[in-house]
């Protein structure tokens, strides 16, 4: 049985070929000198990559084709795949990119809270079994898959003591376009950088509004 993360490196391994080296350049550019830079010498550099790559693959549209691609593979494969496939495809280009609270934790289940939709999501026995405690606040993006949902592995968990903040934040953005929560996500993760470099210095401190509303 193919996995989630292998159909999800189809597209990956499409979008990341020679053919795409310039979008690629661009769109690093534009991840990272808005939330700022990484090195390869910081140990939450994979992290970061990663959040970078997923960005690219489902939130970014690409340039001249204004969607991004995960719509994109499934649009100009459709007619290749078999009946599973295009099932599976399909339902990668409904994923939900959010900020989520976690609402109840056992072994196997996950209630979380979408906090742009207002809506809860029950999550079995497909997510990580460590890490999640009950009222954690974290940015992550959702994929139906053969009947449940997946995470991929992009994950940023921002402070509790300053997730008042962020649900104001957030809440401002429902009956909005997807775009403005998506330019709230980015803020927050450049928040969750500085924290990252200035691991000392209070989240209280980092996660204000001047530093929110700071131009890039």
């Amino acid at each position: 049985m193919i996995t989630f993360d292998e159909y999800l490196s189809r597209i990956i391994d499409t979008y990341t070929t020679k053919e795409y080296e310039h979008e690629l350049i661009r769109a690093k550019k534009d991840f990272f000198g808005f939330i700022g830079t990484v090195h390869e010498e910081d140990s939450f550099f994979e992290t970061y990559m990663t959040a970078f790559i997923e960005w690219y693959i489902f939130d970014r549209d690409m340039t001249d084709k204004d969607l991004p691609p995960v719509r994109l593979y499934y649009r100009y494969n459709f007619k290749n795949f078999t009946e599973e496939d295009q099932k599976i495809y399909n339902d990668f280009t409904k994923f939900r990119h959010s900020l989520f609270v976690a609402k109840k934790v056992t072994a196997s289940t996950l209630v979380i809270h979408n906090l742009y939709e207002d809506k809860k999501i029950s999550i079995e026995n497909t997510f990580p079994t460590a890490g999640f405690n009950v009222g954690d606040i974290f940015d992550a993006i959702l994929v139906p898959f053969q009947g449940q949902w997946a995470f991929t592995k992009t994950f940023f968990f921002h402070p509790q003591e300053v997730k008042s903040f962020i649900i104001k934040e957030v809440k401002k953005t429902r009956n909005l376009e997807l775009n403005v929560l998506l330019k709230v996500i980015m803020r927050l993760r450049r928040l969750r950088l500085k924290m990252d470099r200035y691991p000392y210095v209070s989240p209280s401190q980092i996660y204000t509004p001047e530093e929110f509303n700071r131009s890039a």
